[in-house]
C-alpha cells in the first residue's frame, strides 16, 4: 500500500502576478469568475481561431511545434529541430486529447482531434521504443555505460515525429520523467478501461516497453539516478524526475494489484519480469528519496549546485491530478505550488528556474534578473492541479486559484491567437515578444486541459449549489401598537 508523502512543514507566502493579456480580443473574454455557459463561449472563440488546434501525423506522431501553416510554422519548426517528437510533450498532448475524446462539446470545432488521437500518439511512442529496445537491454545487461557522458546510449526520448526511428544528432536522452510519462499514459488507459492488455495494437510493444523499463529502472537505481531532468540542462537527482516515476509506478501498481498479473518478456535469450512486489519496492524507494529531497528540485548534482524551485516540479503533480489521486498530501502540494507562484511567476508566464538563460533557441547572456523567458504552459497546468484540489476537497479557495491560473493562461495567448512556448525579451528592442516556437503543442495541450479542468469544477460547483437546502422562510410578527402593548 503506497503511503502519501507529507509536507516537511515549510510555508511559503504566495501572490499571483498581475495578469497582462497580450491579445486584445482575448482580454475582453477574461472574467473574475465563470459560469459553464461563459466558459463555453470563451472556448468557442478560441476554437474558431485555431488556438486549441492539436495535430498528429498518420503514424500517430506529433511535432513539438504544431504545424498549422506549411510555409510559416513548418519552417519555424524545422529551423528549431522542433519537427521532432519528445515522449513528454507527446503524452502532454495525449492527456488533452483524452479529455477531448471524452467530451464532444469540449471537442467541438477542434476537427484535428478524434476519439482515438491520444491512443495513436501513445502507440507511436511505444512503437519507437520497441524498435529501440536494445537500448534498454544494453544498459540492463551492462553492455552500455550509464554515465552522464553516455546518455546517447540511453533509450531515446526525442525522435522523428513522422518515423519512429532515431535522430542521429547528439542529445541528452537521460530523462526518466519522459519515460515515466509514457508508462503513466499506458496504465491510466488500462485502469480506466480505455485499453485492454490484450489489445492487438498494444502488443507486443507494450509488453516490451513495460518489462524492459522495469529492468532499466532497477539497473540505473532510478530513485537516485543522476539524470538530466525535464530541461535537459543539469545532471542531478531531480525531485521532478523521481516524482514522475512515482506517479507512473503508482498507476502501474493499481493494475498489478487488480489483475494479479506477472509480466514476462524474453529478449535475445534474456528474461525480464515485472511483478506487483517489484513495482511496490520501487514505489517505496522513490517515496523515500522524495522525502529526502524535501521541497527542493535537487540538492545533489554533478557540479555540486542546488536548485530550490523549478517549474518542472508541476509535471508529476499534473499526472497525479489527471489520475485524481494526489501524489503527495494536499498541504505539500499547496506549499509546492505557492513556492512556484512566489518565486517563478511573471506577468506573462513562469520562469523555469532562476537565472535560466534559454530562450527557446539560444542561451541569452544579455538577460538581467527578471528577464528570463516566461514559459506559457505553467499556469494552465497549475490551473488543472488546483482544479483537482477543489474537486476532491470542495474547498473554494482552490477554485479561486484555478480561475486565476486559467485567466493567466488566456492572457499569455499571443496576438496571432497562438500559444508560444514562452515570452522572451527581444535582443534588439528589449520588449517582451513570443518566442519562435509557436504554437508549442505542449502549451496548447495544457490550455485545452485547463478548459477541461474548469468545466469539471464549474459542473461540481453548480451541482453543489443545486443540492444546497434553501433557507427556511422566516415569519416576522407585526409589532403591537404602543397603546395596546399591555
Amino acid at each position: 500500500m503506497s503511503t502519501q508523502i507529507s509536507s516537511p512543514g515549510a510555508t511559503v507566502s504566495s501572490s499571483l502576478s498581475t495578469v497582462s493579456p497580450q491579445n486584445a480580443e482575448v482580454a475582453k473574454l477574461i472574467q473574475p469568475a465563470y459560469t459553464l455557459a461563459e466558459l463555453e463561449a470563451v472556448r468557442k472563440v478560441l476554437a474558431s481561431h485555431k488556438t486549441l488546434t492539436l495535430r498528429r501525423y498518420p503514424n500517430g506522431g506529433q511535432s513539438a511545434v504544431t504545424i498549422l501553416d506549411i510555409y510559416e510554422t513548418l519552417f519555424s519548426a524545422m529551423d528549431g529541430l522542433l519537427m521532432n517528437m519528445w515522449d513528454r510533450d507527446n503524452v502532454m498532448q495525449c492527456l488533452a486529447e483524452l479529455k477531448l475524446a471524452d467530451d464532444a462539446e469540449l471537442r467541438a470545432g477542434i476537427e484535428s482531434v478524434d476519439a482515438n488521437s491520444w491512443r495513436r500518439g501513445m502507440n507511436a511512442a511505444l512503437d519507437h521504443h520497441k524498435k529501440g529496445d536494445f537500448r534498454f537491454v544494453d544498459i540492463c545487461l551492462g553492455r552500455a555505460s550509464n554515465e552522464p557522458k553516455d546518455y546517447m546510449r540511453r533509450p531515446h526520448i526525442r525522435y522523428p515525429a513522422t518515423n519512429p526511428g532515431e535522430c542521429g544528432d547528439n542529445w541528452g536522452h537521460g530523462q526518466n520523467d519522459s519515460l515515466s510519462f509514457l508508462l503513466f499514459m499506458l496504465y491510466h488507459g488500462l485502469n480506466t478501461g480505455r485499453l485492454d492488455w490484450s489489445d492487438i495494437d498494444l502488443q507486443p510493444n507494450a509488453l516490451s516497453f513495460v518489462t524492459l523499463l522495469h529492468g532499466f529502472f532497477w539497473k540505473i537505481r532510478v530513485w537516485e539516478d543522476m539524470d538530466l531532468g525535464a530541461w535537459e540542462d543539469k545532471v542531478a537527482q531531480h525531485w521532478s524526475s523521481v516524482a514522475c516515476v512515482l506517479a507512473a509506478l503508482r498507476e502501474q501498481h493499481i493494475w498489478f494489484k487488480k489483475t494479479g498479473e506477472k509480466l514476462h518478456y524474453n529478449k535475445d535469450g534474456h528474461d525480464f519480469w515485472v511483478t506487483e512486489s517489484g513495482v511496490q519496492e520501487l514505489i517505496t524507494k522513490c517515496e523515500d528519496k522524495l522525502r529526502e529531497i524535501g521541497l527542493n528540485e535537487y540538492v545533489i548534482s554533478q557540479d555540486n549546485s542546488t536548485r530550490n524551485v523549478d517549474l518542472a516540479m508541476i509535471n508529476p503533480m499534473l499526472l497525479a491530478a489527471f489520475s485524481g489521486k494526489a501524489l503527495v498530501d494536499d498541504a505539500y502540494t499547496v506549499t509546492m505550488l505557492e513556492k512556484i507562484e512566489a518565486e517563478l511567476l511573471g506577468h506573462l508566464g513562469a520562469r523555469r528556474y532562476a537565472k535560466d538563460l534559454w530562450d527557446g533557441r539560444v542561451n541569452r547572456y544579455d538577460l538581467a534578473a527578471g528577464e528570463e523567458a516566461q514559459w506559457v504552459h505553467g499556469s494552465p497546468q497549475m490551473s488543472f492541479i488546483y482544479g483537482d484540489l477543489y474537486q476532491r476537497t470542495g474547498d473554494e479557495k482552490y477554485l479561486d486559484k484555478q480561475v486565476q491560473h486559467f485567466n493567466r493562461a488566456l492572457a499569455s495567448i499571443a496576438p496571432s491567437w497562438l500559444t508560444p512556448e514562452a515570452w522572451i525579451v527581444d535582443m534588439r528592442t528589449r520588449r517582451w515578444v513570443p518566442d519562435a516556437n509557436e504554437p508549442l503543442a505542449w502549451a496548447t495541450a495544457m490550455l485545452v486541459l485547463s478548459f477541461a479542468g474548469m468545466k469539471t469544477s464549474l459542473t461540481k460547483k453548480a451541482s453543489v449549489a443545486a443540492a444546497a437546502p434553501s433557507a427556511p422562510a422566516v415569519e416576522v410578527a407585526s409589532a403591537a401598537p404602543a397603546d395596546t402593548a399591555k
